[in-house]
């Protein structure tokens, strides 16, 4: 694939229906998509674990973006008239999920696996606004990985970009080098899927940011 060129026209029309908003997620990768298109962006760190096994997969991201939701609407910074969303990422591959590589070994194997395969990204995402309290979904998107040396995978490993990315990579980064090619929404490998929040929104027309 082509390096993604940000902003990104589906960046920037977010930005046009989402000016701000509270991210409820630690994720920087996040918060940088979305303030690349212009938005203003608040973040509300969660402190929530992760779920990454269960044979219900949509089921378990939705649940997983629902608890930091449901962390920050529970807490006092919880700001009812503002629009807030949260966010998990997970890579499902061979029948097994990928989460964040606990070290570098784990990110190499991680790389190793996904080599020359197709994998599915999921990001299952909780959208909260006033009028329509919280919304929750999951996207998924299916991603090639072109076939990888070692020396290749070991060049990505030094740039330590594997650290704290599902799947042991960053696509707005250098990740992009690895991947042959997306069937999907983009948005969706980054952690967040920004066609499917501009479609709900535009399905609530009388919400505000």
């Amino acid at each position: 694939m082509e390096k993604i060129v940000e902003p990104t026209p589906l960046q920037r029309e977010f930005s046009a229906l989402f000016p701000s908003l509270i991210l409820a997620s630690s994720s920087p990768n996040r918060k940088k998509l979305l303030e690349i298109g212009g938005s203003k962006v608040s973040v509300f760190v969660p402190e929530t674990e992760e779920v990454n096994a269960g044979s219900d997969y949509i089921a378990l991201m939705e649940n997983n973006a629902k608890a930091k939701m449901e962390a920050y609407i529970s807490s006092p910074s919880f700001s009812p008239s503002l629009t807030a969303i949260s966010a998990d990422t997970l890579v499902h591959i061979d029948n097994r999920l990928l989460g964040k590589p606990k070290d570098r070994e784990d990110a190499r194997n991680t790389l190793r696996l996904l080599s020359g395969k197709r994998q599915t990204v999921l990001t299952g995402c909780a959208l909260y606004e006033k009028e329509y309290g919280v919304t929750l979904f999951c996207d998924e998107a299916e991603v090639l990985f072109k076939t990888l040396s070692e020396e290749e995978i070991e060049s990505y490993l030094d740039r330590d970009e594997w650290k704290g990315a599902a799947g042991g990579y960053r696509l707005q980064k250098n990740g992009w080098r690895l991947v042959e090619c997306i069937y999907g929404d983009w948005t969706t490998v980054v952690g967040l899927p920004l066609k499917r929040l501009i479609d709900i929104k535009r399905s609530h027309p009388s919400s505000s940011s």
